[in-house]
């Protein structure tokens, strides 16, 4: 999904590398992402649609510790709430 230069990267990649710099970590070092929801079907809601048109849409979903939020009007925006514990 990272893909080579000039590739389009995925929505799905787009919010991994947004935790990951959020945590300080590297995305490899996060849990999958189909352990939260289906990234193919993340992909596919947000994909283009067959005149070209962009798509919007939004999505919010609990991973790694946080609430995640991707919407897509004119441009994807990714936002992360942590989740807060039991405890607080």
């Amino acid at each position: 999904m990272l893909g080579g230069p000039g590739e389009r990267r995925g929505i799905s990649t787009k919010i991994i590398e947004h935790i990951a710099k959020k945590e300080g970590t590297e995305p490899v070092e996060l849990p999958p992402l189909y352990e939260a929801i289906d990234p193919d079907l993340l992909e596919r809601l947000f994909a283009p649609k067959k005149d070209g048109a962009e798509r919007p849409g939004r999505v919010e979903f609990q991973y790694n510790g946080y609430t995640v939020i991707a919407e897509f009007d004119e441009e994807l925006q990714i936002t992360t709430e942590e989740i807060a514990s039991a405890a607080d």
